[in-house]
């Protein structure tokens, strides 16, 4: 195998981090994919899972460089631990493309099957093992680079993430297809078929995208605080008694806009915004409570609580102020930094003397709800899952994700996660309201357009500088194809066709 081989495929790993936020250079998945195709169509197993792995791996040390700023400033390792484990990481990860595209050398039958159906199948059963490998990391799914693509953009809320991916790599693949038949002769059939089809796709994109899946429900005032405070500041006394300051301040301000108006007005705080316990500040909470109680407002704020459900510990969870009622915890915690996944690597973090995480998980994944609105949340990491959604997708009205940013600092992380929650709302053809500690807040339209945004702030400051939007926004009943019938058919169409390569390879023995 060529060295340019190998860089090529590196390169183009690398390459795909363009395709997402914030350089979203989303015309590029059009071209990537199916380089890399024919990159590896005559390679055997070896070679295609070597090439795989190249592939993997420059996409990852490249895309997710910004976790060493969260394990050097955070966890306590040093900038070559932090480095070095970054690179083990992404090796790892590599690791899966490597495999799933050795399967491709292994079941590819040397038809137009293996380019139009088979390499896209084999690329997002890569996506969707890694949703759930190893408690799972869902990032880089190729589908979310359609969400400002506007000829493919009006299938998201039919087939979501997953079969997005698949069509993104089956559209170039089909166009590839028909120009090699252009060029020969006698395949007027094939040339007919192909070319209609594509028109049906973009036909059928442009129809579904003006399909009003969802309908407008009530009007809502909506405020999104942004308190541009960093974690190291947070957590200390000073930190904690201006955060305090502010969470009153704002309530007693948004109460007093909201004494005539008819419209419920709801104030949105970042995760874990009260650092601390939720009974270390039942004075604060008792008091705004009673405050609130008077004016036609409400609030969902970001603290840790004591939890008795499953094992005892603190969970990452989301309270209610005023007219809204309920409490949702963190399902998804995230890896290392919530929680150590196997026990194996209790030793790892005793070794280098990492900060060790102490949330637990809950099942207290409930809508936060007021008599006629439901909000469906989802705390930070946890939007990348599309089933934190799909639970309530049906009865939710909002999306809300509070998030904290803050621990990856001003890189292209920040901009990576805002882009999945944007294709969240997409997805469920949902306004969704995101607040973060120092950005990007933004409130998102059922398309997934930034209504409006706060850019990230890291400066060392105490609260002086905090930012809010505060809009008008319109919740929805209703839900999308995608909500109904879930992820599963996609997966399932995929799985399906691995699974005839492999009887056409078994036959042909």
């Amino acid at each position: 195998m060529k060295l340019t081989s190998l860089i090529g495929s590196l390169g183009l790993g690398a390459s795909i981090v363009l395709i997402f936020e914030p350089f979203n250079y989303w015309f590029l998945s059009f071209f990537i994919p199916l380089s890399f195709y024919l990159l590896i169509e005559d390679k055997n197993v070896i070679q295609s899972f070597v090439l795989g792995w190249f592939l993997g791996f420059g996409l990852w040390v490249f895309g997710i460089f910004w976790i060493e700023n969260s394990i050097y400033f955070y966890g306590g390792a040093s900038k070559i631990t932090s480095f070095f484990l970054v690179i083990c990481l992404s090796a790892f990860l590599a690791t899966i493309s490597g495999l799933f595209f050795s399967l491709f050398a292994y079941f590819k039958t040397k038809t137009e099957f293996d380019i139009l159906l088979l390499f896209p199948s084999i690329w997002v059963g890569t996506e969707w093992l890694r949703e759930f490998l190893f408690s799972g990391f869902p990032w880089f799914y190729l589908g979310y680079a359609t969400l400002d693509n506007f000829f493919v953009s009006g299938f998201i809320p039919i087939f979501g993430v997953f079969g997005m991916s698949f069509i993104l790599i089956f559209i170039p693949a089909l166009i590839f297809t028909l120009f090699k038949s252009l060029i020969r002769k006698n395949e007027y059939k094939k040339k007919l078929a192909y070319s209609a089809f594509l028109l049906l796709i973009f036909f059928s994109s442009s129809m579904a995208y003006q399909t009003e899946w969802t309908k407008e429900k009530e009007e809502i005032n909506v405020v999104v605080i942004q308190p541009n405070i960093s974690i190291e500041e947070k957590w200390n006394y000073q930190g904690e008694i201006e955060s305090i300051n502010l969470f009153k301040s704002k309530i007693i301000e948004h109460s007093l806009k909201s004494e005539n108006k008819e419209i419920l007005s709801i104030v949105f705080w970042p995760e874990v915004f009260l650092p601390g316990l939720s009974s270390r500040y039942k004075k604060v909470i008792d008091e705004m409570e009673k405050y609130v109680a008077d004016y036609n407002i409400a609030s969902i704020f970001g603290t840790l609580a004591e939890t008795a459900y499953e094992e005892k510990g603190i969970t990452n969870s989301l309270f209610s102020l005023g007219k809204l009622n309920g409490k949702f915890d963190k399902q998804k915690l995230v890896p290392f930094g919530e929680y150590i996944p196997f026990t194996i690597f209790d030793s790892l973090f005793n070794f280098f003397n990492f900060n060790r995480p102490n949330i637990v998980s809950s099942n207290n994944n409930v809508l936060i709800q007021s008599d006629s609105l439901n909000i469906s949340s989802a705390i930070c990491y946890e939007i990348a899952f599309q089933d934190i959604f799909l639970k309530h997708g049906k009865q939710s009205n909002i999306l809300f994700n509070a998030s904290n940013d803050n621990w990856f600092g001003n890189t292209i992380g920040p901009h990576q996660h805002l882009q999945i929650a944007r294709y969240r709302a997409a997805e469920n053809r949902k306004p969704l309201i995101r607040s973060t500690s120092t950005g990007i807040s933004a409130l998102v339209d059922k398309f997934g357009n930034i209504i409006e945004s706060i850019d990230l702030d890291n400066e060392k400051n105490i609260l002086l500088n905090s930012k809010e939007i505060e809009s008008i926004v319109f919740s929805r009943s209703g839900h999308t194809p995608f909500v109904k019938i879930g992820k599963w058919p996609s997966i399932f169409f995929i799985l399906f066709i691995i699974f005839i390569a492999f009887l056409i390879r078994m036959l042909r023995r």
